[in-house]
């Protein structure tokens, strides 16, 4: 579903919408079948409720857009803490080798 321009621009539009309101947004990718994003809730919305959020927003939008119904992302997320410098290097190399035409992360 991913792989559709269409949908992965849903899913890249979500992510800048409140990027730099209510997280930081340091790196991401839209993979055909799953996303891979890197970022710091900065605000009062926790991790999971953010995540919440976009899947829920997309969710609606690409099902709108494909005229379709139905569950589009997996219940549960895996998130990983960054515990250092050298750790959020290495998550932006392995976002950005991903895929190098769609992804995106600062300098």
């Amino acid at each position: 579903m991913l792989a559709d321009e269409r949908c992965r621009t849903i899913v890249e539009d979500a992510l800048w919408h409140f990027a730099d309101e209510r997280y930081a947004l340091y790196a991401y990718v839209v993979m055909p079948n799953h996303v891979h994003v890197l970022f710091m809730p900065t605000g009062d919305e926790s991790l999971s409720a953010t995540v919440m959020n976009w899947k829920r927003f997309t969710a609606k939008a690409i099902n709108r857009t494909m005229g379709r119904e139905g569950p589009l992302w997996q219940k549960e997320s895996f998130d990983t803490l960054i515990r250092s410098d050298r750790h959020f290097q290495t998550v932006i190399r392995y976002i950005r080798k991903n895929d190098l035409k769609k992804a995106w992360s600062f300098g």
